[in-house]
């Protein structure tokens, strides 16, 4: 009787221990660093919910594999994967729609392009100045678009 007790003390003291490496970074193979994905979405990855909600799964289906590993206990280990599962595919989700977002701000631009195009064109038709001087402006924002569009996919680049 007194030994199982020590027993069970020191499985709960080992899993405590796991539990606190693993979910501070204590540990190379599981820090937070490595619970990251390496997507394209790096630089929007902690201000989205479901991210957040995604890495919480993702820890803790970590700490309840290891202590599921100490313990010995095999739901605990097949459970604990399985949420690690369920972090994975939540991270495929937010990267469809980070890639989604970017597609929209790409059509808008390309919108504006081309309504600004055809506003310059009715300007000239008709020979009114504010249509071409709009029409300009609307291209001009467009294209500026573009460029912010550009500049944030380079820089999502760099931290591939």
């Amino acid at each position: 009787m007194f030994m199982q007790q020590i027993r069970r003390f020191c499985l709960a003291t080992v899993a405590v221990v796991l539990t606190t490496m693993m979910t501070f970074g204590l540990s190379s193979a599981s820090s937070w660093a490595s619970i990251l994905p390496t997507s394209s979405t790096n630089s929007t990855y902690l201000a989205s919910a479901g991210r957040a909600e995604a890495l919480a799964k993702g820890a803790e289906g970590r700490t309840q594999e290891a202590i599921g590993n100490v313990t010995g206990d095999r739901q605990d280990q097949l459970m604990g994967k399985a949420k690690q599962v369920e972090s994975q595919a939540r991270n495929v989700v937010e990267d469809a729609k980070d890639g989604l977002e970017s597609l929209s701000e790409r059509a808008r631009a390309s919108s504006n392009i081309v309504e600004g195009k055809a506003q310059k064109a009715r300007g000239n038709v008709t020979g009114d100045r504010q249509d071409q001087l709009m029409g300009e402006a609307k291209q001009s924002q467009g294209e500026a678009r573009n460029v912010v569009e550009d500049v944030k996919g380079r820089i999502q680049d760099m931290f591939n």
